[in-house]
This record gives structure tokens, sequence and C-alpha cells, in this order.
């Protein structure tokens, strides 16, 4: 790896963290517009050996400074993400990124640079800038603030304001992270894997691949970094994640309810939710670690922290109290559990999907496959933990979800389920079907289940998702560009197959519906386009547009498909402008005429904005030019 000298700001190569006599100091940062690279260092210094200038006082402000920190604390040598990696060597850029975790781990004291949180800043104060900065929401700081033993935060003007260890209950509330981990009390490999991904749920990567990769350190996991290959490198991860560990808590995620806070489970109501649910089908593997943050109501599912091994509450099942003859009690241990006899879970890829042991319940053409992983319920009477373990349904070897009757105001707009507590006898197990209850065990079997969906090409918009509006003869009266499409797509708002309540032909109304959707954030906007059938016959039909927006709150409720004249027809906008929503979601519409068949056809803008439009781009990292920058017009 190379490091920066903290007195000329100049490279030199280690090869490993060990060969730094005296150590290093490492800076962790979040990137801005104009980081200096690894080429711009080089650059420097082979100006300096002409001019005799020292590369430092030449180098940018956070080089410079960071350096100047570093010296000041008595190290040699610091290591930059940005100058200290040749990006332009995808070599070493993929050596880098498998061995940066440990980079970290062995640095004598990492920097935390907090470019904006001031010196003075109070730092626990509802709200306040350290509360609120960028650094605790990047993917990439989720490494740089668990792997090194000594973290300190430094401010916009470089001055210390803390550090991990006395600000760990802090941090635990701004970053998920248990301040165990944080101060070193408990190693962060004894979190089970769902609660290290529930760490980087919040966070957000600018490529889409580094969601899987800034976690690969973490996890001890080394694979090539293919840029390029979007979601499938996460899964790549969750399958380097199962050759090494068995912790089935990597498959409880998404939504889940316990059986404290809904009916009990219905096989009738799983058979209804199945087939009704526009969700009906759910795989073995995440696409993303957002979906362990348990969206739409869901409780979150938070795994015990005693526990050493993922397994442990299993296994603990294993012993029971019993007296011998003299009337001495002590512990036994059986040979059968409540699943049979003792067995591990074992998972192996197949071309059929994943061969996974389970202890599995089947009953009335329903499979259930308990995934043995514990969740800590508070008890209210002496406010301990108990232990609950976590089951998934699967039907037809894909996961399903449980459509729950409950009527309880914490559930009102969750109809499914991926998961649902199985609670705490598991020797009595009771399943009801059309109002009778009956008694079911689970035994230990081998199940095969799609690991993931078949792979679809999401950089490519399919072609049936925007039919009939991209023909050409006839001309459609609206068009939805490739590209806003796809820009939409990386917030995670992905368009559905277009509505179309009538279709483009000649003389009559057009009524479409595009819905852009995000099901982690909770979030719809329609886009509602259409055509005027009061027009003369003579003139082309008035184009008219309107944009809903729906949050988890307003989910179920129904969009209204008619139009009124004087509000929705495109002409009478200024500048062919018109925001919908609130302050919280803004929909800014934009229509321009398409350059193929300009008499016909109007080209769809859609601009996002208000505070949820705009936290929702911030963690993607992703804008919005305005209509007039989409036509190439800057003003």
């Amino acid at each position: 790896m190379w490091l920066l000298s903290t007195d000329r700001a100049e490279l030199h190569h280690f090869p490993s963290p060990d060969a730094v006599t005296g150590g290093y100091a490492i800076l962790s940062h979040t990137w801005g517009d104009h980081e200096q690279t690894f080429q711009d260092t080089r650059a420097l210094r082979e100006r300096c050996e002409r001019t005799s200038e020292n590369p430092r006082d030449l180098s940018s402000d956070k080089v410079r400074e960071s350096c100047i920190l570093a010296e000041r604390h008595g190290y040699r040598w610091i290591w930059d993400d940005t100058c200290c990696i040749d990006k332009t060597s995808s070599t070493e850029l993929s050596e880098a990124i498998n061995s940066m975790f440990v980079w970290y781990s062995r640095a004598e004291v990492c920097f935390a640079y907090q470019g904006d949180v001031e010196s003075d800043c109070d730092l626990h104060a509802v709200g306040s800038a350290f509360r609120m900065a960028r650094w605790h929401t990047r993917g990439w700081t989720l490494q740089e603030l668990i792997a090194p033993f000594l973290v300190i935060f430094v401010s916009r003007g470089w001055k210390p304001i803390g550090n991990k260890r006395g600000l760990a209950p802090l941090l635990e509330e701004i970053t998920g992270v248990r301040q165990q981990v944080l101060t070193g009390e408990a190693h962060y490999s004894m979190a089970s894997v769902a609660e290290c991904m529930s760490w980087a749920s919040e966070r957000s990567t600018t490529r889409v691949e580094d969601e899987a990769y800034c976690l690969m350190g973490l996890f001890n996991v080394h694979m090539p970094t293919i840029y390029g290959e979007g979601q499938q490198a996460f899964q790549r991860l969750q399958q380097e994640i199962m050759k090494q560990s068995i912790d089935t808590s990597l498959f409880a995620w998404d939504d889940w309810v316990d059986t404290d806070h809904a009916t009990p489970l219905q096989l009738q109501d799983v058979y209804e939710g199945f087939e009704k649910s526009s969700r009906n089908e759910f795989y073995l593997l995440a696409d993303s670690p957002r979906v362990f943050r348990k969206p739409f109501g869901g409780r979150t599912v938070r795994y015990t922290p005693s526990v050493k091994d993922p397994l442990q509450p299993y296994l603990d099942w294993q012993w029971e109290m019993k007296a011998d003859k003299r009337g001495l009690k002590h512990w036994v241990h059986r040979r059968f559990g409540p699943f049979g006899r003792i067995e591990l879970p074992k998972f192996s890829f197949t071309h059929y999907g994943v061969e996974c042991h389970f202890p599995i319940i089947e009953s009335d053409g329903l499979t259930i496959a308990v995934l043995l992983c514990a969740t800590p319920v508070v008890n209210t009477s002496d406010s301990c933990s108990a232990r609950r373990m976590t089951l998934s349904k699967i039907r037809l070897g894909r996961s399903i979800m449980l459509h729950t009757a409950s009527r309880s105001p914490t559930l009102r707009n969750i109809d499914s389920f991926r998961l649902i507590s199985l609670g705490n006898d598991f020797y009595n197990l009771t399943l009801r079907l059309n109002g009778s209850v009956k008694t079911v065990s689970a035994e230990w079997r081998d199940i095969f289940i799609a690991d993931s969906p078949p792979p679809i090409r999401k950089d490519v918009v399919p072609s049936h998702l925007c039919f009939p509006l991209h023909s050409l003869e006839p001309a459609p009266p609206f068009r939805f560009p490739h590209w806003l499409i796809g820009r939409l797509a990386q917030i995670g708002l992905e368009l559905q197959p277009l509505d179309m309540r009538s279709y483009p032909i000649p003389g009559k109304p057009l009524l479409a519906l595009a819905k852009f959707v995000d099901f982690v954030e909770i979030e719809k906007v329609f886009v509602i386009l259409g055509t005027c059938g009061q027009a003369p016959p003579s003139r082309p039909p008035n184009h008219w547009a309107k944009a809903l927006v729906f949050s988890e709150e307003t989910w179920d409720d129904g969009a209204d498909y008619s139009h009124d004249c004087s509000e929705h027809h495109i002409t009478a906008w200024p500048d062919s402008t018109k925001d919908f929503g609130d302050a919280a979601r803004t929909v800014k519409l934009s229509f321009s005429r398409c350059t193929l068949t300009p008499e016909h056809t109007l080209v769809v803008h859609v601009e996002l904005e208000g505070t949820v439009y705009d936290a929702m781009r911030g963690r993607k990292n992703v804008e919005f030019p305005s209509h007039l920058e989409a036509l190439g017009i800057h003003p």
C-alpha cells in the first residue's frame, strides 16, 4: 500500500502494515468534488523536484492538513484513500479494497474528519451537526468506524472534538453499532450477520457495487471487485459469507411480525396472502443491506447481544433439569431437541438453488423453515430478554410472506410478512386452518430454495415497462426518456409496467399510469398522463398530466385518475412546468417537444424535491438536472 510522508506528502510504498516502522495514521473522510488523486500527488512531487518546493505546501487542503495533524501527533506516515490508491489500475484498486479493513485495523490512530461539523459544536445536542454529519451516512465509513482501535473525530477546522471510546453511547444512537463493539468490550465478529448488516442498512454508496465491497472486511470476505456488475456484487458477498458461516440470521431480512402482536399463524391467511400479494416471489438472499432495516412498519429483528454463537439458543435447549434417585436436581444433556436429533444447518449452491439443511415443518401444503436465530423480547415483568426463534415460510422452493388479519394500529399498513416469530414452546407448535388447531412438529431435512431472482439486466430498461409510449408509428402522445427512468431507479424508485387504462388510438383519449415504487423506503410516485377528449376533432388532443405521491401512511390510498381541464392541461402551465405534492415530497413535472415526432409527442421530465426526496437523493448521492439542463440549456 502507498503511504504519504507527513513532512512532505510524498508517496512511499510498503508491502504490509508491519513494514511501516513507527506505525502510521490513517484518514477517514467523505469525498468531495475535487479530491487530490494518486496522479496529482506524483505530479506535485515531480514539479517540486525541479523547484525545490515542499509538495505538502502545494497539496489540497485536506491532504496538507491531515499530514500536519498526523505529524503533530508524532507519526511519519499517513494513509489517505483519495491519493494513496492508483485507481487507474484495476489490480491495485481491487487489492486495496480487499486489504483496506486490515490497514485501518492496524493503524495507530484514525482521524475521522467531519467537514460539516464546527469545532464548537455541541455533539450531544438534539439535531447537532455531529449527529447529522454526512460521515455517519456513508457505506465506507462503517468499517472506518469499527476497524481502528483509536478513532479521533476532528472538526472542519481540524481540531479534535472527541474519540470513539468516549463517544460510544452517542455513536450507538447515531449509527446503531453497539457501544460495546465501539469500546472494544465486544468484538465485532461476535455480532450476528444480520446485526452487522443492519449497521449498514441506513448507509449509502455512490456505486451500487460498493454496498457489498465496503462490507467485505467486516465479514472477513475476499473476492474480486468487478465494477459494472451492479447488485450481483451483494449476491456474491452473501454467497461468500455462507461458505464460512452457519449464521442463519443472514436470511432473516425484510418484514416480520411477533406472535404477541398479531393473530396466530393461520394457514388460510398465508395462502390468500401469497396469491394476492404483488410481491409473491421471495428468495433466500437479500438484494441490498437496506432490507435489514425492516421497512413497512415491521419490527426490527435485533439479535441477542449476549449470545456469542448465533446457534447457542438452540443448543441451550438440549439441556434440562432432572432429579436423581436422591431427589437432587442436576442438568442432563438430551440426545434429542425440539426438532429431533441435534444437527446444524448446512448450505451448498447447486443449479437448482441453495440446498439448505433446516428444521422443516410441513402441514397442509405449507412448508416452513426454522431459521434458528434468536431475537430479544422484552419481558414486562422483569425486563429480561427472552429468546425467540425466527422462522421463514417457504412454498414451492420460494420464500413467501405471511398474510396476517391483525387490526393492530401499529400493523395497519402491513398485509404480509416474510418472517414470523415462532415463540418459545418448540415442543408444542400449533397451526390453525379454517378455525381448527393442529399440532405440528419440525424435523431436520434438506430443501432447495432459490437464492435470488433470475438475472435481469437492471441497467437496461425492459421494453415492456415503457410500451407503448416508445413507439414511432403511430406517434405516442408522451415519451419517458430511458435516462430518466434509470435516474429514478438509482434512488430506489423503479418503474413498474405501465398501466394503460386506454391506448393511444388516433382520435381517442389516452390514459396511462406510470408507477415508480420503492418498497424499501416505502415511497410511491404516480405520474398520470392523458389526452383530453374535449378537443375538436380537427385539432390535436390536449395533453394533460398530474403526479400523486404516496408514503407508508398513505400507501393504500386510492389514485384519482380523473383530470381538471383548468388545472392539468399542460398548455396552461407556465413554461410547461407544474409542482405536485407538498413540502416533504414535491414532484415537478415538465414537458418539451420530442425531436422525433414534435407535432404529437411530449417528453416527460421529472424532478424530485422536498425534505423526504432530498434525503433519498442524498443517501444515494444522485442529482436530478433541471428541465433546461436536461435539454442541454445552461442558464
